[in-house]
């Protein structure tokens, strides 16, 4: 099957990543990345100072502001907002960080389909170049059914998005399913049964799709998850040798 977007021949190619971080100089930390035509930034102040209402005395409070590419912010983004804010919670290490507000402004830049999973991306680039201690890193990818041919696309963009049946976005731990595959002794091209134990932080799926076409779309969104991982770890590796060699020119 040829794909609407005819940059890519198979179902289950990404579009290319694009990531650059450090670009406010107002933020603590910031980022944005692009799944091909999508891309978002995202800002990262704290930890700072707390209003007393939203003060909380083990543990930093964690705020998300989305902002839409264009207008007011909608119901689409008050659901980004918790989506994010539910998902990053258990990873960021906040009890170090107590009586504090760690805050992320996530502003979409241009949206081509994917772009809650772009949105997911910016949000764990942006704290890992804030410092902001986590216990692991997220990698998201967005898939859809197509309502013609019922086959898995992978990183839909908005044409593809719309001939869909379905859309499922998963976010993936990346320490788990690391860990999973080791256990049971598992490279790249055998971790279906990783699939099914790797940690899912969050998922999101809306249209009509059997229990079968759900975990079908969880293990192929699990393989291109490990490749989302390995761009953000590369990402932050170049940037810490580049400040590095900065420091000691």
């Amino acid at each position: 099957m040829s794909r609407l977007d005819r940059t890519r021949t198979s179902p289950h190619q990404l579009r290319p990543f694009f990531s650059s971080q450090n670009l406010l100089n107002r933020a603590d930390g910031s980022a944005q990345f692009d799944f091909g035509g999508s891309s978002v930034m995202c800002s990262v102040v704290g930890p700072a100072e707390v209003k007393i209402r939203d003060e909380k005395l083990d543990k930093a409070t964690i705020d998300i502001v989305a902002r839409p590419l264009v207008g007011l912010p909608g119901i689409k983004d008050k659901a980004l907002e918790r989506n994010i804010r539910e998902t990053l919670e258990p990873l960021i290490l906040s009890g170090l960080h107590p009586r504090t507000m760690i805050q992320l402004v996530v502003q979409t830049m241009k949206d081509d389909g994917s772009i809650m999973s772009t949105a997911f991306n910016a949000a764990i680039l942006a704290l890992l170049d804030a410092g902001i201690p986590l216990k692991s890193i997220l990698g998201s990818v967005t898939c859809i059914i197509d309502a013609q041919t019922n086959q898995i696309l992978l990183d839909p963009t908005a044409e593809e998005l719309a001939q869909a049946k379905s859309t499922h976005v998963f976010v993936f731990d990346n320490t788990t399913s690391i860990h999973v595959k080791e256990e049971a002794g598992m490279d790249m091209d055998q971790d279906s049964a990783a699939s099914s134990q790797a940690a899912v932080l969050f998922s999101d799926s809306t249209g009509l799709f059997t229990e079968q076409e759900y975990f079908e779309c969880a293990h192929a969104c699990f393989k291109a998850a490990q490749a989302v991982h390995g761009f953000i770890r590369t990402a932050v590796t170049k940037k810490l040798e580049k400040e590095y060699q900065q420091a000691s020119a």
